[in-house]
């Protein structure tokens, strides 16, 4: 039986291989030529239908949107700052998207559910377990409007006063990426223990509204 030579075995692997390498080059310059941006709408999709969009840019122009922070459930002492974005669902729910702050770095951090009184009475009292007011927030200065000043602002506020909060932060801990499960938070009530540690650093425009509501 007669044998082929090794260069001649091998010929096969290596008109594989430059074909992969010419499809891997094609396919790279047309991506770099044509990358896909949020601006694109939907022809960066593809296929997508006209008019398709993410839900989250109905929160774009929002018309809720504050600073506020949050307390560790199970760690009052444990505080973090959030910035909510928020879009009703219909008239007894809205959904809020929280960040760590308002830049185009800023981090994801959780969600957060509001409700109407209304709609918070009729929950069993297992689940209502899960939800806090927002009255000591709201009359402490404590909550500021990202998008509004002076008489809008606070009117904008206190209609978040007698809603019911449910928030979750998928980002409690962890510096480079978020670690461990999604921790229920709390709000600031003024009573034990859910009281704002003297060490907690509040945003200055927060820090601002809350001292002027110290004043009154």
């Amino acid at each position: 039986m007669s044998q082929r030579s090794p260069s001649f075995s091998k010929l096969p692997v290596i008109l594989a291989c430059l074909a992969g390498l010419v499809a891997g080059a094609f396919v790279t310059s047309v991506l770099r030529s044509t990358p896909a941006r949020a601006a694109d709408g939907p022809a960066a999709h593809g296929n997508a239908p006209a008019g398709l969009k993410a839900p989250i840019e109905e929160i774009l122009h929002c018309p809720l949107a504050f600073a506020g922070v949050h307390l560790l459930k199970d760690l009052p002492e444990h505080s973090q700052v959030a910035y909510h974005y928020c879009k009703p669902v219909n008239d007894n729910l809205s959904q809020c998207v929280l960040y760590d702050g308002t830049g185009p770095d800023a981090k994801l951090i959780g969600i957060e559910y509001l409700v109407s009184d209304a709609l918070y009475q009729k929950m069993p009292p297992e689940e209502k377990l899960y939800w806090h007011d927002h009255n000591y927030e709201v009359d402490s200065g404590l909550l500021k409007s990202l998008t509004q000043t002076g008489a809008d602002e606070e009117k904008a506020m206190k209609a978040v006063r007698p809603l019911w909060g449910k928030v979750f932060h998928t980002w409690a801990t962890g510096k480079s990426y978020p670690s461990g499960p999604p921790r229920l938070f709390w709000a600031v009530t003024g009573e034990e223990p859910y009281v704002l540690s003297s060490e907690a650093k509040l945003p200055a425009e927060l820090e601002e509204r809350r001292t002027k509501h110290e004043k009154k």
